[in-house]
């Protein structure tokens, strides 16, 4: 079963927000547009080199818009946000908890489960349907420690 993670208001059009920028950058370097000659500290050379720095990280802000989600497949929870990839043995996961932690992770939204597994491993991820997921978690392992309320 696949759980589509949940886009926030927050964290989504940061990343919405920094693609258009790059791309407008980007087609205007391309374009060469007068005014951005009179921006303090623009490059009045060739701005086509910049391409091969814009376009890769844009390519991988659109991978991790339209990949990440968490996947319940067996005994295995698989976790994959663009290129990042992650698999968890459910009968691993001690406790699954509601959090609001921005640190990095596989995550397009700061509505987060932080989940705890083996001795002192940690992830958090943001399902659309945090309930649902938990209780098909639960399912598989009986044993997980669930608190979905925010502190």
């Amino acid at each position: 079963m696949r759980f589509y993670s949940k886009k926030g208001k927050v964290l989504f059009p940061i990343l919405i927000v920094v693609l258009i920028l790059m791309a407008a950058s980007s087609l205007a370097s391309v374009m060469d547009l007068e005014f951005l000659q009179r921006i303090p500290g623009a490059d009045s050379g060739n701005g086509q080199g910049s391409l091969f720095v814009t376009v890769p990280i844009m390519a991988l802000i659109i991978w991790l818009v339209a990949a990440t989600y968490y996947e319940i497949s067996g005994e295995e929870l698989k976790i994959a946000a663009g290129p990042i990839r992650y698999t968890i043995h459910i009968h691993t996961i001690r406790s699954i908890e509601a959090s609001k932690n921005p640190i990095s992770s596989p995550a397009l939204s700061l509505d987060r489960l932080r989940i705890d597994y083996n001795q002192s491993n940690v992830v958090y991820i943001s399902p659309k349907d945090k309930k649902e997921f938990t209780d098909e978690l639960l399912k598989i392992n009986p044993n997980i420690r669930v608190h979905l309320e925010k502190k």
